[in-house]
């Protein structure tokens, strides 16, 4: 029997076949949960977010709208693991129908995702040298102004001023409002402390903190936009996020960490009590210095006057003995002071009749004519010798070869010596004529 099995094939267009498949995959995935690993994530000029889901060597395309996006309540990073909220749908690329999962939701794929990822941007951050203790600014002991990064409702901001006011009433305080968790607090923290290094009464110092919470709930203290912020920041700053046990990356970029609000209250400013306890300390110190710095001069003094008065008596015990001593011998005093004068004149005249000034003088007298004679003496003596040597110049210049020359002479040589006789000149074979203008060759055959 022959069945016509072509006649009962469903026949579909492409388009058909597309919408089809589409309706299928939206009717069977309405709205699925999806854990898997970002890959390289895309944000078009549209606003609109494409990335994709990997597992393993598996990968599912996604499209994250613009306005979706907005609302997330977290920052997409790549390589991080995460769970993707969404449905299943098909369209057409390039003439070709593919599948994707459009998000409207995405969480933290659990505290193991979300440790990882704190973790790695730590690693990043500290290699840039963003937790050195060296940048750290040192906490003032005292300071005017306070300001408090925290949500302005709840009971974290009520009892940091009520620590304050209660330890150190003196100190002024100011709250900044701001979100304490979703996808924008860090842009409006770092937005406030712009404002606050502005100001004109920027305060001494920041504190940051919000209550207890999730991880997930604190990854806006983990951002790294927020870490840089802070890092810049050049007004002390102390964290207080969450409970002891909580650690986040803001914690380790301010210049001090509190394990609680309360605990960053108490470790901003001092408390009175002991404020005032230690200036009743120093008040008693400066009072006993005082006193020891009075006494001291005072025993001094009267150490001094009573040394004094013993000197006094000494003085004038040794006076009456001197006027006695003087009383007694003036006669014998004067008698040799006189004697004294007396020696003292003799021996004055002796000095005045050897005195050698006069010899001085004399020989003085002597030195100078001596040295005038010889000046003149030494005057002449040169210009003798100069007229000998202007007439000895002259003989040399006139008896010179060449005036000789000039004169009508001639000089007869041959290689090695001058002719001076006829004897000389039989026994060379030729020799040589010097005259004034010029020297001749001549031959010799005797």
């Amino acid at each position: 029997m022959y069945i016509d099995y072509v006649s009962n094939i469903p026949e579909y267009t492409v388009t058909q076949l597309n919408r089809s498949i589409k309706e299928l995959l939206e009717a069977k995935f309405d709205y699925i949960k999806l854990i898997g690993e970002t890959g390289p994530i895309t944000v078009a000029g549209s606003g609109h977010v494409y990335f994709s889901i990997k597992e393993n060597d598996e990968v599912i395309s996604c499209i994250c709208w613009k306005g979706t996006h907005e609302r997330l309540e977290i920052n997409l990073e790549e390589g991080t693991e995460y769970n993707f909220f969404g449905r299943v749908t098909s369209y057409s690329k390039f003439g070709r129908s593919v599948y994707q999962l459009i998000v409207d939701q995405i969480e933290y794929s659990g505290d193991g995702s979300i440790l990882e990822l704190i973790e790695k941007r730590k690693k990043d951050l500290e290699s840039r040298g963003y937790f050195k203790d060296s940048h750290k600014l040192i906490i003032p002991k005292f300071p005017k102004k306070i300001g408090i990064l925290t949500s302005a409702t709840g009971s974290v901001i009520h009892d940091i001023i009520h620590r304050i006011e209660n330890r150190f009433p003196l100190t002024n305080l100011e709250v900044y409002p701001i979100p304490v968790q979703g996808k924008k607090t860090h842009t409006e923290i770092i937005e406030y402390l712009d404002l606050i290094e502005i100001s004109q009464e920027k305060p001494d110092l920041i504190i940051f903190a919000r209550g207890g919470g999730s991880l997930e709930e604190m990854m806006p203290f983990n951002e790294p936009e927020l870490i840089k912020r802070v890092y810049d920041l050049n007004i002390p700053s102390i964290s207080a996020i969450g409970h002891e046990t909580d650690y986040t990356l803001l914690d380790l970029v301010c210049d001090l960490r509190a394990p609680t609000p309360t605990a960053a209250a108490e470790l901003s400013v001092p408390n009175q009590i002991e404020v005032l306890k230690d200036l009743r300390n120093l008040q008693i110190d400066f009072s006993n210095n005082i006193k020891r710095k009075i006494v001291l001069p005072e025993k001094i003094i009267l150490n001094f006057s009573n040394s004094m008065n013993f000197l006094s008596s000494r003085i004038y015990e040794t006076e009456k003995i001197l006027s006695k001593y003087v009383s007694d011998n003036l006669e014998a005093v004067k008698e040799y002071l006189s004697n004294l004068k007396n020696i003292i004149i003799k021996n004055y005249m002796k000095i005045i009749e050897f005195s050698p000034k006069q010899k001085i003088e004399i020989t003085q007298n002597k030195i100078f004519s001596l040295s005038k004679n010889n000046q003149i003496y030494v005057k002449n003596k040169i210009n003798s010798v100069s007229q000998n040597l202007n007439l000895l110049n002259r003989i040399i210049l006139n008896s010179s070869i060449e005036k000789n020359l000039k004169k009508g002479y001639s000089i007869l040589k041959n290689k090695k010596q001058l002719i001076k006789n006829i004897k000389t000149l039989k026994n060379v074979k030729e020799f040589s004529v010097k005259m004034y203008d010029g020297e001749i060759l001549i031959k010799n055959k005797n």
